[in-house]
């Protein structure tokens, strides 16, 4: 069986995303299947997008990892995680005042997502 969760994990990460004109505009994630029972490393941001950084995710629902501003700023991720329907939720210690923030990873590719919260396109993760 681990074999067969693997083999899913390397054949990629499947979103499914679908626009309605219920949400003017706004991309709507249908099955976020981002998590696996090992966790999972995302690379975040990248040339163009303002910032770099790394984000490990682990099967117990935690977060850690950095990304750097274009301007030097160095910003830590720590804190808890959770897929809530079709959202990704987050509550990172140091970053919107210890709040948790719901996310819509809109899939780019077969390894890549652009996040969103609400209409605000907040970045770019790949794995």
């Amino acid at each position: 069986m681990k074999a067969i969760a693997r083999a899913t994990l390397i054949a990629g990460l499947t979103f499914t995303t679908a626009a309605t004109a219920e949400t003017k505009g706004a991309l709507k994630n249908k099955h976020p299947t981002i998590l696996t029972e090992n966790g999972i490393t995302l690379k975040l941001g990248g040339e163009g997008h303002g910032y770099v950084g790394s984000l490990k995710l682990t099967n117990d629902g935690r977060g850690t990892g950095s990304a750097k501003t274009d301007s030097g700023r160095t910003i830590n991720i720590d804190g808890t995680w959770a897929v809530k329907g079709d959202q990704f939720c987050r509550t990172w210690k140091d970053l919107d005042d210890g709040k948790e923030v719901c996310e819509t990873w809109i899939s780019t590719s077969p390894r890549s997502v652009d996040v969103y919260k609400g209409d605000q396109k907040l970045g770019v993760n790949s794995w």
